[in-house]
């Protein structure tokens, strides 16, 4: 039995649910309205918009970059598709130009990540921060500050926020979707080779053809356009949109990366630890507003978290490191010993 139980938390698999399983016993006895219904869609709702954007995240994660854009881009998605929706109608045409608008953008914005990063190898860290600040002045300039608020409640963009799928909020839907593409993406076809070839050893991945360049551009591209695509959703559940929409974002999506065990060095991780960081964030937030704890508080709490799965991670990382290394020796010593 002991062995068994031995093998289980050996498990990345096991030690996930076993943490997620002991932090839900906690909050059932300290606030027994976590299990209501309403607190726990409350919970999936809110860790769909993080697990969307974690999606495209994951890949620029991966190839060894980061994106700290995720929160301006979404707030410039949001205000300019909400705008052209209130000043054209809620029709399907006004709806799909609008999304066909902030789509063009991403890619835009995606693209100069990519060739900044790729080709001119710049920081990305400092690249997608000043990005961030530009499209949040540009997002302030677009709507002079003020908030832009849908009245019609129907059309494909109230839908977008409300309608239900199987019974299941749309958000959640479109996540459980996005977190199963990029499971096949990355596991089931040979872009998801080339992802962790680029991150992991980009030296085998040119010997064996592969443009770890290009690459690394669609990497940021899909990250800016999930970016946009969470964006929507979250203005499309709060009808209103402005400046700030979406703003910090990007540390709760990263926070969801780095709580995954997705090694920020690239090359190592998949949507497993997003499914598992997002679950973990998105409890942790939850157990912060039942309890009642100041937002001060909330965010040095979240502060201490990232911390902590940093540090656990780097330890993680350097631990499997190790035994590599034993077991090379290992090797080299049988071999030695082994007749010729």
């Amino acid at each position: 039995m002991k062995s068994r139980l031995a093998k289980v938390f050996s498990n990345a698999w096991g030690q996930r649910v076993s943490i997620i399983v002991v932090i839900m016993i906690v909050m059932a006895i300290a606030e027994p309205a976590f299990f209501r219904i309403t607190n726990l869609r409350s919970i999936l709702i809110q860790i769909s918009i993080h697990g969307i954007m974690a999606c495209g995240m994951l890949l620029v994660v991966l190839v060894g970059g980061i994106d700290l854009s995720l929160g301006s881009m979404s707030a410039l998605g949001c205000v300019i598709s909400l705008s052209y929706v209130v000043e054209h109608g809620t029709g399907n045409a006004a709806f799909f130009t609008a999304v066909g608008i902030v789509f063009l953008i991403a890619i835009l914005i995606g693209l100069i990540h990519g060739i900044f990063d790729a080709f001119l190898r710049l920081p990305a860290f400092i690249v997608t921060l000043a990005t961030q600040y530009a499209l949040y002045g540009i997002a302030t300039q677009y709507t002079d500050g003020a908030y832009v608020h849908l009245t019609e409640y129907s059309g494909l963009y109230y839908m977008l926020g409300n309608a239900k799928v199987l019974g299941i909020p749309f958000s959640v839907a479109a996540f459980v979707i996005f977190a199963a593409a990029t499971a096949v993406l990355l596991e089931k076809t040979t872009y998801g080779r080339r992802i962790y070839m680029a991150g992991g050893n980009s030296r085998a991945a040119k010997l064996v053809g592969t443009n770890s360049k290009l690459v690394k551009i669609s990497a940021y591209v899909i990250c800016s356009l999930t970016a946009v695509i969470g964006g929507l959703i979250l203005s499309a559940q709060n009808l209103t949109a402005t400046y700030i929409t979406g703003k910090g974002y990007e540390g709760r999506v990263m926070m969801v990366i780095v709580v995954g065990g997705i090694s920020l060095m690239g090359g190592e991780g998949g949507i497993g630890g997003v499914l598992f960081g997002a679950l973990l964030v998105g409890i942790l937030n939850n157990m912060v507003i039942l309890l009642g704890i100041s937002t001060d508080y909330s965010e040095l709490f979240q502060g201490i978290v990232i911390i902590f799965a940093v540090a656990v991670n780097i330890y993680s990382g350097r631990r499997s490191m190790g035994l590599i290394s034993q077991r090379r020796k290992r090797i080299r010593g049988l071999g030695k010993s082994s007749p010729q």
